[in-house]
């Protein structure tokens, strides 16, 4: 697989400091319209400023940290043979999450990645039990609780909770109606509530 310049790199700041939400539209237009022409140092400028974000919703929704590192490579080399025919209609990264996700939607229909997941699944009774869990032991829970979500829960909830996004984008993200949108939501958050309740039962049992 060809490897874009930008990975493998240590993550680069922003060449401009305290900038504004419209400073940096504006200056990430620059940088695109430049890819665009098939200035590569731009793209590499795109890949440093969203590579982090990208990996971490690649992991949230695939939970493996290798199939998302794949994942990932594999979307800015989609963007980057497509990013002639990106308008600038929306932000990079709004773009780029999508290509992810569709990438993720994919992933999860091998057997390779679902025979990959069930071995991994995690038993809540290995949970480590404590009365006031650490901030980070909290996070590690959430990450683990969302585990035990089917992946087209874990991804709507992940989107809408995680990603901030509106009910319309995520139904045009993952080409579902809205009201869909609503009930995989709805049942997202009682099962992880319940799952939460289990684990704060067997805390004070303890």
């Amino acid at each position: 697989m060809t490897t874009l310049t930008g990975f493998g790199k240590p993550a680069v700041r922003s060449e401009i400091v305290h900038e504004t939400p419209t400073a940096v539209e504006a200056n990430e237009s620059h940088y695109i319209r430049r890819a665009q022409q098939g200035d590569m140092e731009a793209f590499d400028w795109l890949i440093a400023r969203h590579r982090d974000r990208a990996l971490r919703l690649a992991f949230q929704i695939l939970r493996q940290h290798s199939d998302a590192e794949d994942l990932v490579q594999e979307a800015f080399l989609r963007a980057f043979a497509q990013i002639r025919s990106f308008r600038l209609d929306c932000t990079f990264y709004t773009w780029l999450y999508r290509i992810v996700v569709r990438l993720s939607i994919n992933r999860m229909k091998s057997p390779d990645w679902q025979r990959s997941v069930q071995n991994e699944l995690i038993d809540i009774n290995s949970i480590p039990s404590h009365s006031q869990p650490a901030p980070s032991e909290n996070r590690m829970l959430v990450e683990k609780l969302l585990s035990r979500l089917s992946p087209p829960l874990r991804l709507t909830l992940i989107l809408r909770e995680m990603e901030g996004l509106e009910y319309e984008e995520i139904a045009s993200t993952l080409n579902i109606p809205v009201g869909t949108v609503r009930s995989r939501l709805s049942a997202a958050r009682a099962q992880f509530q319940s799952l939460w309740l289990q684990i704060q039962e067997e805390t004070q049992n303890v």
